[in-house]
């Protein structure tokens, strides 16, 4: 029998077993999972198998009634005995009880089990998009004329993100390391996730746009939401950015829908960034509704 509760901070140990044998031994569970232990916004499930704790997920809030799951993990020896499934219902049914109209999540495109049981409770694939890395290893970034940066206002962002080609191309997703941010809905919220942003200005509007966010803890990698407008200030843009943020290390969610691709791919691949998947989309946004949930379930 599968027993879902909340998680205490004696579970911890076999959380971190868990995640130890996900995406070998590279998972992020691990630098988080204090922060989910004590979150008070944020809720950590776990499932139990014979009173052994063998899967895990976390639920929190992109905005008021939005809620987002994440670090949905399963001990391989477990898999294909429904407690994914059971995990991923009760997370389901408890953002209900607390309010949420809506809920997201994101996943990598390799991972089939997880896929075929979100989508087979409902949730819709809305965005995908390209993971970048540019490690020290990379080249250095070319020498480049400024060509007048500046700072916009957060209005001005606000204007020029809204319109842009990059986030038509996301379906109005934007991106902030693994999570994504339904612009629309509350640009403040994206405004939040990346301080950071510089532009370069043309006939008195804004030619084009970076948006980033520096490292959370020294020694970790920027992280670039939003890059778009004139490829020509790309470079320029990066590199301010880079000094700024003092960024040797920079990670990236580039929007790509097929042959759909945001201008920043192919520039940002020419500037060192390497992708996982030789630039095909491989992190996928899912999202539900849930009136659309429970429309299904009383047909």
């Amino acid at each position: 029998m599968i027993h879902i509760r909340k998680a205490q901070r004696e579970d911890a140990e076999r959380v971190l077993a868990i995640s130890a044998q996900i995406w070998d031994g590279n998972d992020y569970v691990p630098s988080t999972l204090a922060d989910w232990l004590t979150n008070p916004a944020g809720e950590l499930l776990v499932a139990e198998v014979d009173g052994t704790v063998v899967s895990f997920a976390y639920r929190t809030w992109l905005l008021p009634r939005h809620a987002w799951l994440q670090g949905i993990r399963t001990d391989p020896a477990y898999r294909g005995k429904g407690v994914g499934r059971t995990l991923s219902r009760a997370l389901i049914d408890r953002s209900c009880q607390d309010g949420a109209t809506r809920i997201s999540l994101s996943t990598y495109f390799d991972n089939t089990p997880s896929i075929r049981i979100i989508e087979s409770l409902g949730f819709e694939r809305v965005a995908s998009f390209v993971y970048l890395e540019r490690t020290e290893k990379a080249p250095p970034l070319p020498a480049t004329a400024n060509p007048g940066i500046a700072e916009p206002t957060p209005e001005e962002v606000v204007q020029f993100v809204s319109v842009s080609p990059y986030l038509a191309t996301a379906h109005g997703w934007y991106p902030f390391e693994w999570l994504f941010l339904p612009f629309a809905a509350r640009p403040q919220a994206f405004l939040e996730k990346t301080p950071y942003r510089i532009g370069t200005r043309s006939n008195g509007g804004w030619r084009s746009l970076l948006c980033a966010s520096p490292g959370r803890e020294d020694g970790d990698a920027a992280f670039l939401s939003f890059l778009d407008g004139d490829p020509g200030d790309f470079a320029a843009l990066l590199v301010q950015a880079s000094r700024d943020l003092a960024a040797t290390t920079w990670e990236s969610m580039i929007p790509r829908c097929g042959e759909d691709v945001a201008l920043a791919l192919a520039c940002l691949r020419r500037l060192g960034f390497t992708p996982w998947q030789d630039g095909r989309e491989d992190v996928l946004c899912y999202d539900l509704i849930v009136s659309r949930l429970k429309g299904r379930s009383a047909a």
